[in-house]
């Protein structure tokens, strides 16, 4: 499954941590006699992680999420008792609700929401053969379950924390390294074949999402959570922005291959000043930002030729990759600050990418559906049954139903658990039947728990195992039901842990059943639903700003490229084509209202175009390439607003429409002197040929 590397020092001490909180949890449990103590040594596992911000964010949402459950399961039992098939309806539609709303929520607090829908079932399925100990349980459990988080969080930030700083800056130097490269081969004129590898920013950021969202709960990087969102929002940028530059720089080369002599003398500045730090690198992003607006103001005077757009465009680009990677090299000095990063620091690039998540509401609702129906037939298995052991078999359930649904196809994992609960049931058995009557102290209890579960604490530190780590941990922990007298029912724990394994298998089959569909439908919609934002922006049925379009449009990349497999590399240029397409759509629309009524006819018979096509896309039923009428429209559209040069309104939109040209025909000859015909009635009868 996996090569086991031996543990590093950080491990063995992550390891020890958690073991030793665990059993410190596990002793205070007993001695205040509290009527599951072994949930709180279970819990210690669950919240555990190697970074202090992240075990004190998981902490405090699992705490919350234990009350709010526990408060639920206490109102809604006793309301709903005599009547099974009711209570296990609600039960099931308040899971699978808290679930569909964890779904919205990208941070870790999305953690409360779904330990709030399962802590229902995990308190009142076992309390329904007697209603009146609901409370009593609902106290007992939470109390288990905050010691446990309680001594978690002491022992992670009092014994050699690890603060997420190290970690940030890792992902951040990952995250420039790779930008440096693919910069330096765009601009050397390499970069086309390389431009697909810039695909795998979008699940990078998506990863480092979290870590963002981690970095308020760690005192030693709270100073860095600005810096960090805006370096993210800049980054998001830079694949789109490589893009379009090197097309320009390619549609530019003479036949040789060369540049025109000023584009190649800045394009080997800004690459030299890429390379280099310090106060170098400070001092270049004035000089070249100079240099560049020096080179603008030049060609202002030159003729409004097709080579001339593309040189002004090529420009612009450079000058906003200027500016883009200056501040991403200010920015990564304030995270590396940490404590001292300041807050105010002076950045060039103002319209960066802002945080507005992509939702497939569709999958997400089916996913929670599903849940609450899996849960529900399980309730029901047991209440006609008459299973004496079937709430064990209901908490699995839904448990394993709401930990993956999330994924398009949670299959593998649930195989995986059903295996590893039926080897934490060994583990267990192991314990209560061979070693726990040979043990009268509890210093004898550390002893023998010391050889499973310290290790386990290695699996759950690795992203890899983590899994396998914590299902051990919790499955062993829970069903050697330890208390302060050693009592062991052989016939018990068998019924038991069939009643947990067959939870798990349940799942399975019931995901099977229901969920037959995996990540291809889940990659079709969500590309038919960016094809079909284009056309609502293009058509004026949305009014996103450019940093809320690109923000959306990466989030989505980032959910569609895992589900691509090998063929998210392919797809990489058409994705941010099609981003340059948005954005250049949104300059448009927002250039427009400047217009004189001949030019701005010009402009929306290119977005009703655009938006027709892009829309035949969703549908299924538009060719894999955008009509030539929509080229002749922009080429159209073009000399329109070259013949009104000297209005500023009508440069404006020029340099929107040269990207929305390269963007959707790249590989189309250079527009033609002439107006194609069929081009003026589709204007609101404005003629727009040259006069």
């Amino acid at each position: 499954m996996f090569a086991f590397a031996l543990p590093s020092r950080l491990e063995w001490i992550f390891a020890a941590k958690t073991f030793a909180a665990s059993m410190l949890a596990l002793f205070i449990a007993l001695s205040a006699d509290l009527p599951r103590p072994y949930w709180a040594m279970a819990t210690v596992f669950i919240v555990a992680n190697p970074l202090a911000g992240a075990t004190r964010s998981k902490a405090l949402y699992r705490a919350l999420g234990t009350v709010i459950g526990a408060s639920a399961a206490v109102f809604f039992t006793p309301l709903f008792v005599g009547e099974p098939v009711v209570l296990s309806a609600v039960v099931a539609i308040w899971t699978g609700g808290l679930l569909f709303v964890s779904f919205l929520d990208r941070t870790p607090r999305s953690y409360m929401f779904m330990l709030s829908g399962y802590t229902l079932p995990l308190i009142a399925m076992p309390t329904v053969g007697d209603p009146s100990t609901v409370f009593d349980v609902a106290v007992a459990r939470s109390q288990e379950i905050i010691l446990g988080i309680t001594c978690t969080s002491l022992i992670s930030a009092l014994v050699l924390p690890q603060s997420l700083g190290s970690v940030v800056a890792a992902r951040v130097d990952g995250w420039l390294s790779d930008a440096r490269s693919w910069t330096r081969d765009v601009l050397g004129g390499q970069g086309e074949s390389r431009l697909a590898e810039t695909v795998k920013l979008a699940p990078d950021v998506k990863a480092v999402d979290q870590l963002i969202g981690q970095l308020r709960y760690d005192p030693e990087m709270t100073g860095v959570v600005w810096a960090a969102r805006q370096l993210r929002g800049r980054l998001v940028m830079l694949p789109a922005l490589l893009s379009s530059l090197a097309d320009r720089l390619a549609a530019i080369r003479d036949d040789d291959g060369k540049l025109p002599p000023e584009i190649a003398i800045l394009c080997w500045e800004i690459d030299a000043w890429i390379a280099s730090e310090g106060q170098v690198h400070r001092d270049g992003s004035r000089r070249l930002a100079a240099r560049i607006a020096d080179v603008q103001a030049r060609k202002e005077g030159a003729g409004p030729g097709w080579d001339g757009l593309l040189g002004e465009s090529a420009l612009a680009r450079l000058a906003d990759l200027v500016d883009l990677w200056s501040d991403c090299v200010t920015l990564k000095g304030e995270i590396l600050a940490g404590r001292k990063a300041r807050r105010d620091v002076p950045l060039r690039l103002s319209n960066v990418a802002t945080e507005v998540p992509h939702y497939d509401f569709g999958m997400m609702a089916f996913a929670a559906i599903s849940a609450i129906g899996g849960l529900f037939v399980a309730c029901l298995v047991w209440i006609y049954t008459g299973w004496d052991q079937g709430a064990g078999f209901v908490l699995i359930a839904g448990v394993s139903g709401a930990f993956f649904a999330a994924l398009d196809n949670p299959l593998p994992q649930l195989k995986q658990m059903a295996i590893l609960t039926a080897v934490g049931c060994v583990m267990a058995g192991v314990y209560v039947f061979g070693i726990l009557p040979l043990v009268t102290t509890f210093v004898g209890l550390v002893v023998v728990f010391a050889p499973v579960f310290l290790l386990l604490p290695i699996l759950i530190g690795r992203p890899k195992t983590m899994f396998i780590g914590i299902l051990l941990a919790i499955n062993s922990a829970t069903l050697i039901s330890l208390h302060d007298v050693y009592t062991a029912n052989f016939t018990q724990f068998v019924n038991g842990a069939i009643a947990s394994v067959l939870g798990a298998v349940f799942t399975l089959v019931w995901t099977i059943l229901t969920r037959p569909f995996g990540s291809a439908l889940a990659a079709r919609r969500l590309q038919s639903q960016g094809w079909r934002e284009i056309a609502d922006l293009a058509a004026g049925r949305r009014a996103d700003a450019a940093p809320a379009f690109a923000g959306r449009f990466f989030d989505r990349l980032g959910q569609l490229v895992p589900r691509l497999g090998a063929q998210a590399g392919e797809k990489a240029a058409e994705a941010f084509a099609e981003m340059r397409v948005g954005l250049n759509i949104l300059d448009l629309t927002s250039a427009r209202k400047d217009l004189e009524p001949r030019q701005r006819a010009a402009i929306e018979a290119v977005l009703s175009q655009v938006a027709a096509f892009y829309r035949q896309r969703a549908s299924g039923v538009a060719p894999a390439e955008p009509p030539e009428m929509l080229r002749d429209t922009i080429d159209a559209a073009l000399r329109s607003l070259c013949e009104h040069t000297q209005s500023a309104g009508a440069r404006r939109p020029t340099p929107a429409l040269v990207g929305l040209r390269r963007a959707l025909f790249a590989a189309a000859p250079p527009p033609g002197p002439d107006r194609p015909e069929g081009i003026a009635e589709t204007f609101d009868g404005y003629a727009v040929a040259a006069e």
